[in-house]
């Protein structure tokens, strides 16, 4: 995956899709919330349920994102 390809991409757990993702050996790392996401044969699996939450995270909902969401929400 080349530099001008991975600058294109954005952490599908993101719902505003702002957050970039950077390269960490075999896995792509969400900038805003530090979810991974697995590279298999060279190609980027960025299925959410495919992502490893980081450490001390139990569920999505907990993300930075989405809490940042979730407050979204409750101000409409």
């Amino acid at each position: 995956m080349d530099d001008a390809f991975l600058a294109q991409l954005r952490c599908p757990v993101d719902p505003q899709r702002e957050a970039t993702l950077s390269r960490d050996e075999q896995l792509l790392v969400c900038s805003r919330c530090r979810v991974t996401f697995p590279v298999k044969q060279g190609l980027a699996v960025l299925v959410p349920t495919e992502a490893e939450l980081p450490p001390g995270t139990r569920e999505v909902s907990q993300l930075p994102c989405q809490r940042a969401l979730n407050r979204q929400k409750n101000r409409k």
